[in-house]
């Protein structure tokens, strides 16, 4: 039986975790990073999945405070047809130079024990606040040697400008992503079927917990 369990486990981490070995070492973040400038809303001009997942699209994201720290906003429309958000707060680095290499957490009360409190890397590659923002995130798992990446082209308005787009695209050969596998989102079906008022998963990051 351990053996059936654990056959199932690789198989479901190894549709999800596609890239052989570690994450990147020595990922280039922004230098001097200011999160105040980030606030506002951005949306997602494009995004890359190194699983070949592409089932979100009107994805936008947004950073909002309360009274318990920074939380961001991440609201999207699920294979063109359910409207849902995740709300994850920030983990703030308390090195002023490790700014840019943020986390989020979210919590989930009626998850089973090992599954109420979730955290993903969310990474600032480069922005400049005004018109585009590269992010990057990285899981690994230890089990069978393999990682995932996720990136995101945001924009402060839905259409990216051509000069603001070549200069988010600059940092990915760095992190050995092909721009050419980018997917522009579709921003024809915005416009979902049936909406959620209960913040659900993040679809962007696939797995619950570390493997």
């Amino acid at each position: 039986m351990f053996i059936f369990l654990l056959f199932i486990c690789v198989n479901t981490v190894s549709c999800y975790f596609t890239l052989p070995g570690k994450c990147p070492d020595n990922v280039e973040l922004q230098d001097d990073f200011r999160l105040a400038d980030f606030y506002g809303k951005w949306y997602q001009a494009y995004h890359y999945s190194s699983d070949g997942q592409m089932q979100n699209n009107c994805s936008t994201i947004e950073l909002m405070t309360r009274p318990s720290g920074i939380y961001l906003n991440q609201s999207r429309v699920d294979r063109g047809l359910f409207h849902r958000y995740s709300i994850g707060k920030v983990d703030i680095p308390p090195k002023v130079g490790d700014a840019a290499n943020l986390e989020l957490i979210f919590a989930f009360k009626n998850a089973p024990r090992r599954l109420k409190t979730r955290r993903y890397p969310f990474r600032i590659l480069a922005t400049n606040y005004n018109y585009f923002a590269t992010i990057y995130t990285c899981e690994y798992s230890n089990l069978i040697d393999k990682h995932f990446v996720h990136v995101w082209i945001l924009s402060r308005n839905q259409i990216l400008n051509d000069v603001s787009k070549e200069l988010a695209l600059k940092p990915l050969n760095k992190i050995g992503v092909d721009p050419m596998k980018l997917v522009k989102d579709d921003r024809s079906k915005c416009n979902p079927k049936y909406y959620e008022d209960v913040p659900v998963e993040p679809m962007t990051f696939r797995c619950p917990v570390p493997i």
